[in-house]
Formats: structure tokens, sequence, C-alpha cells
């Protein structure tokens, strides 16, 4: 960031940080998804594909009036649900690794999402669109939605028994399950709120494209992970919060931000975010070792 404000004038003034932040509020909100996941020692790559199918859903449906934008969130929603309840049942009842089978469910909803748009079209609702990009100074109804859930989500999992049993099955499932919780039914949960967050978020990216694509989702899988493991989110569970999954979200922005500004090439990006997220994960590992 000092490098940056050195290089550029423009990089601090009001107008880049009311556009890092918006550019910020899509990659914070799936991050919510991402880290509920990993919190149960979990993963799940199916997001992404939720996100561009949500942005064909807003896109083929809304622009027909009040109820086509409703019954459109709902749609959205509800296969947000019904990914989440998939990968939930994967993993519980059929044991299939939670990688392997959110990989799976991803490549099937992106191929549904290829079949009924394959490129980027439709359009949405124009007031929709209008809402979510307006802005208050630096903060754009995007970039507040996000706020919003971080709160509630942090509320949940730190003030009521639910949250305590989705720490509790990521620290250790032999041990929660000795302990009286039922951790078939907190997984499924998880994964079911997970994919109504991815949902949310490709709600919100809709309304910053103005259309529907079948592909704008795919980097979201591996920048949510990221964001969240540089945020301080264990990818064996347990530990961890959303708010330094936020954090995360808008540093991963902002150092996009900074190499496009500098004009690196989006290759070098690629190898620069790699590198961060693998310090980021050693990091981690040796503090764990440290604190035991």
């Amino acid at each position: 960031i000092v490098v940056a404000s050195i290089a550029s004038d423009r990089f601090l003034t009001a107008a880049n940080l009311r556009n890092v932040l918006t550019q910020a509020a899509v990659l914070a909100i799936v991050s919510i998804a991402q880290c509920m996941a990993l919190f149960i020692g979990g993963i799940d790559m199916s997001v992404s594909s939720v996100i561009s199918i949500s942005t064909i859903w807003v896109a083929m449906f809304s622009s027909t009036g009040t109820a086509g934008l409703l019954g459109s969130l709902i749609l959205a929603v509800l296969v947000g649900v019904l990914v989440g309840l998939v990968n939930g049942l994967g993993v519980v009842k059929f044991k299939i690794p939670a990688m392997i089978i959110t990989i799976s469910t991803q490549a099937f909803v992106k191929g549904i999402a290829l079949v009924l748009m394959p490129s980027s079209g439709g359009k949405v609702n124009q007031g929709f669109a209008d809402f979510i990009r307006t802005r208050f100074g630096i903060f754009s109804i995007a970039f507040l939605t996000a706020i919003v859930l971080y709160v509630l989500i942090w509320v949940v999992l730190h003030y009521t028994g639910f949250g305590r049993k989705v720490y509790a099955v990521g620290n250790g499932e032999l041990y929660a399950e000795q302990s009286g919780i039922n951790t078939k039914k907190i997984t499924i949960q998880v994964y079911i709120i997970s994919g109504v967050i991815a949902a949310i978020a490709g709600i919100v990216l809709s309304a910053r494209i103005s259309s529907g694509n079948p592909l704008v989702g795919d980097n979201y899988a591996m920048d949510s992970v990221a964001a969240a493991v540089i945020g301080g989110v264990s990818m064996n569970g347990g530990i961890g919060s959303v708010a330094g999954a936020l954090f995360g979200a808008v540093i991963l922005t902002l150092i996009n931000n900074i190499m496009n500004s500098m004009g690196i090439s989006p290759y070098y990006q690629y190898i620069i975010k790699g590198a961060l997220l693998m310090f980021s994960l050693v990091l981690f590992q040796m503090k764990r070792r440290k604190a035991v």
C-alpha cells in the first residue's frame, strides 16, 4: 500500500477507495460462505458456479417487473439451498470428501449455467442494479450488504448454540459427537448456509455487471479460500473468524488494484496471489506449532 501510494497519486483518493470497496463486496460475501465450510473442516468449491448461475437467473427474469425481480432472487437462493443440500448429504451420507463433492456440484451447476446462457447476456432490472450501486461516501450498498452479513454471521457463530456447535465440529467431529452434537445435521446446515450466501454474492454481482454470465464466478472459489486463510481461518477447521475473512477479501482486492494500477501482467498477478496464499498457510502452521 505504501509503495502504491508513492507510485500513484490516485491510489489513496476517495474515488479509488470507493472502487476498491465496491469490487471487494462480492469476494467479501462469498468468503463468508467459504468460512462456514472451513470452520467445520470442509471446503466449498461449488460457490463459484452458484455465483454464476445466480447472475443468470437474475438477468433472465428480473427485468419483467417487481414480480420477476422477486421471483429471480428467490430462484437464485433456492439454487444455493439445493446445491448446499447436495454437498452436505454427499459429505455426511455418502462419506465423499468435501473437496470432491463440491468440485462435482461445481461442474454440474456450471454445465447447467452454460446451457441456459452460453455467453454473457440478459438484462438485470435497472432499478435493482441502481439500488445496489448506490453510494454513501466511499461505501456502496453492495459493500454495506457484505458488512451486514458479516455482523449477522459473526453474532450467530459467537453468541448462539449453533455457532458453538460449528466450531466444535471443526475442532474434532468425534469429540463433538461424544458431546451429544448431531454433527451430520450441523454439516448439512453449514453447506446450505454456504450455498445461500454464495447465491447472495451472485445476486450482488449481477447488479454490478448488469447481466448474466456463466463463467463470471470462476475465480471466486480459490479467491474466497485465499481471503479466508489470509484472514486467519484454518483449513483444518475450528479456528478463525469471519471478521478476518473480511479483511482478507479487502486485502486481496487491494493487491489486485495495486497490481493493475502498476501495470503488472495478469499472469504475474496469479503468481503473486499464489505466493501470498502459500506464505499465509506456512505462517499459520508455524504459529500453530508454536502455540502447541
